[in-house]
């Protein structure tokens, strides 16, 4: 077997090798695509997410051959698409978990806030105008608030929180013939320093980012993303730069953005230490298709105690359980705000869940049967959105949160996580990485599981779906990288 392994993660590609190497002793590690032999009909790819189409052509003339992304996961890692998926799957089955754990989601398509009324009104749904519309005569605290996401970004980026038209449109970028002296002034100030920024990174020397570098203080860069990002000093290339630009508590860039979703925000949420928080859980589909779910899973705090959004002091640190939103890596670790959802034993403020043992295993079966459903409904109602193949696998990051009732409800879908050394993630993520590994080498026939502990990393990956019977037959043979050098 020949094998490529240069992650998104590089501080877990060692760790990958010494646990194929345990399956597969002869296993051939290849460090350039282009040593890849014509012949190797048995090979195994885990690349990093940024550079996975050149990948593609060479586990095409593989016979027994596997490659850690589907070509196509946009129906479950784009926010719109996600919420489109739910939407044709629950429309003909009205008893789909996914309604009863999926909050209301409308698709939006905004540019400035001048025309926000219409961007409302030309919705597939008015369930979110409408909302707006009967909040404005009550008091915020009878109000059904609403969250603004970009469908494309991550890391808690230009998100908002409202609860009336004007609020929305309060968070929207103006028109530009109607920006005013003190904007325009702030608008030249960034393409000043992005042009200046744009100098620099050509004579720069490769990139090492690290939580102490300016502007990737926050963790959750490297717990969501999937850029080349890493906690330790490992060398590698830096990152593309961000599209856009955000401000604190400024108007975002929704001109340039235009897809958006806005949800749901569920108000009466459970708080531990004061602080909201979500589960975030590993699922691991493969092929065309099977899909597991990780046992351990880790619970996020938010960096504030929680707050409503109409109390004073309220912000998004409060809001917001995404860990960018903390000021430094020793913020996150200092206040334990990355915990062990099993092993922790921090009981739920006031005890509203009830038993800790109860309620967390009641979380568990509610996530493995909405994971199993939601990439069941993308594969049947999106296919041209998630393209399921043989040859691949991919592993997603799943975030849920909890409500006072213990209802579980699906916030989004992060594909290709990364992960971080530090704290009690470091090692869940080698434990996830031997788990993912046992299941792709039983998937290829290759699986060595007459050790106990290849037999405990795969206890640890629960099968919630298989779709080998169901899903209609693929006319994808191949998938070519147009311009790609291996297809000469």
């Amino acid at each position: 077997m020949y094998v490529y392994v240069r992650g998104a993660c590089p501080w877990l590609d060692e760790h990958l090798k010494t646990f194929i190497r345990r399956h597969v002793p002869d296993a051939v590690f290849i460090d350039d695509m282009a040593d890849f032999p014509p012949d190797a009909d048995t090979q195994l790819q885990i690349c990093d997410g940024w550079e996975l189409q050149e990948h593609f052509a060479v586990i095409n003339r593989a016979k027994n051959g596997v490659i850690n992304a589907y070509p196509n996961s946009d129906a479950l890692a784009r926010k719109d698409y996600l919420s489109q998926a739910v939407d044709f799957w629950a429309a003909k089955r009205p008893g789909s978990k996914l309604r009863q754990h999926v909050p209301a989601t409308v698709r939006l398509s905004l540019d400035y806030a001048e025309y926000v009324d219409e961007a409302l009104a030309a919705t597939d749904d008015l369930t979110l105008l409408r909302s707006l519309e009967d909040n404005a005569n009550k008091p915020p605290s009878e109000r059904q608030w609403w969250i603004l996401k970009p469908a494309l970004v991550d890391c808690g980026a230009g998100i908002r929180l409202f609860s009336t038209i004007e609020e929305l449109a309060g968070h929207l970028e103006l028109a530009e013939y109607e920006i005013d002296s003190d904007e325009e002034e702030e608008v030249e100030d960034v393409e000043a320093e992005r042009e200046e920024e744009e100098k620099e990174d050509a004579n720069q020397p490769p990139f090492t980012p690290t939580l102490t570098t300016p502007g990737l203080d926050a963790l959750d860069v490297l717990v969501t993303t999937t850029g080349k990002l890493s906690l330790s000093s490992t060398r590698v290339s830096r990152p593309k730069r961000p599209k856009y630009v955000f401000k604190a508590n400024g108007r975002i860039p929704s001109a340039q953005m235009r897809a958006f979703v806005a949800q749901q925000y569920i108000l009466h949420v459970p708080r531990m230490d004061g602080r909201k928080w979500h589960v975030r859980a590993y699922v691991l589909p493969i092929g065309r298709l099977r899909v597991h779910v990780y046992r351990e899973m880790l619970t996020l705090l938010a960096a504030e105690e929680y707050k409503y959004p109409w109390e004073e002091g309220a912000s998004l640190r409060a809001f917001l359980t995404n860990t960018a939103l903390h000021l430094s890596d020793e913020e996150v670790l200092g206040r334990e705000s990355m915990r062990e959802f099993w092993k922790d034993t921090t009981a739920v403020d006031d005890g509203v869940l009830g038993d800790p043992k109860e309620w967390k295993q009641k979380v568990w079966e509610q996530v493995c049967k909405i994971s199993g459903e939601v990439f069941r409904a993308a594969a049947h109602t999106m296919a041209d959105k998630f393209t399921t193949m043989e040859k691949c696998y991919e592993l997603f990051a799943l975030d849920f949160l909890v409500d006072v009732t213990g209802n579980v409800w699906l916030l989004e879908a992060n594909e290709t996580p990364a992960f971080y050394e530090q704290g009690v993630a470091g090692p869940m993520a080698k434990r996830l990485m031997e788990s993912v590994m046992c299941v792709v080498m039983e998937h290829m026939g290759l699986a060595k599981m007459d050790e106990e502990s290849h037999i405990e990393a795969r206890k640890r990956m629960v099968l919630v779906l298989d779709e080998t019977e169901s899903l209609g037959k693929s006319n994808i043979t191949e998938i070519v990288s147009e311009g790609c050098p291996w297809t000469a």
